[in-house]
């Protein structure tokens, strides 16, 4: 673990050039552990500490990067100085103020059809839930009965083949969720504005991520930046580095609490 972070540390170094530092970090799986349902990840107070620390520094930003609503995101985290990058991209808090971004409109009427139909093609199962979200909906399946499991997913596989093909929509698989989305929302569509934006321009990205839907992050990022996937070493993925899981996340983000010369 010590080779992970010293490897972390000289890479930083080395890439940002004297340049302070953007934290983009991914919450569920990244900064905390997933859990059953999202209402139970909970930060603990070493964690807000923590990224209350490093949102205090003068040579970084933090900004959390997440599928979750701006909404959860600023009531679990209720830190000054964070940014957040909400609904995978289609929602941004910057700087203390809602930030509008380029994204396509949402298709309420096709999202409505699409989110009614599942429902009822899932109902025989349980351990399922469907999060309605300000651009479209998630499903959830977590707590899925495993005796149910094949032929829920064979349910499921058969209703993605249509909205996959509306022009509007897209959707993106996680750890046992699916998202369902306006075409042309991701994370990397989204930083590649922000990186844009005046105070952003010159920093130094770092992106931190655990699932399918950072990897438009990572393909944004890999000239740019420097990309750690929270998880174990895999080359289905375009990020650089890794880190096991939440604890070594922290473990790292400990050590940016100290300055940039001393790392």
């Amino acid at each position: 673990m010590t080779d992970i972070f010293a490897s972390l540390r000289s890479a930083i170094q080395t890439a940002r050039r004297g340049r302070p530092l953007l934290l983009l970090l991914d919450y569920d799986g990244t900064l905390v552990e997933i859990a059953p349902r999202p209402e139970l990840a909970i930060p603990s107070p070493e964690l807000l500490a923590l990224l209350a620390r490093l949102a205090a520094q003068p040579y970084l930003k933090v900004m959390v990067v997440s599928g979750r609503p701006l909404e959860d995101l600023q009531q679990l985290l209720p830190l000054p100085g964070l940014d957040f990058l909400a609904s995978h991209g289609g929602e941004a808090f910057i700087s203390g103020r809602l930030h509008p971004l380029p994204v396509a409109a949402a298709y309420q009427q096709e999202l409505t059809r699409w989110r009614q139909q599942l429902q009822e093609n899932l109902l025989p199962f349980q351990g399922w839930w469907l999060e309605d979200k300000p651009l479209g909906f998630a499903l959830h399946y977590r707590q899925l009965p495993p005796e149910q499991k094949y032929e829920f997913l064979n349910v499921l596989a058969k209703w993605q083949e249509q909205p996959r093909q509306a022009a509007g929509l897209q959707l993106l698989p996680g750890k046992k969720v699916l998202e369902i989305l306006p075409r042309g929302v991701s994370k990397g569509a989204a930083i590649q504005e922000i990186l844009l934006l005046p105070g952003f321009i010159e920093l130094f990205p770092i992106y931190l991520g655990d699932d399918f839907t950072d990897e438009s992050a990572f393909q944004i990022l890999a000239h740019r930046g420097l990309t750690i996937k929270v998880g174990p070493p895999t080359d289905q993925t375009a990020a650089s580095y890794f880190l096991p899981d939440p604890n070594a996340v922290r473990h790292f983000l400990t050590g940016l609490t100290f300055p940039l010369e001393e790392l």
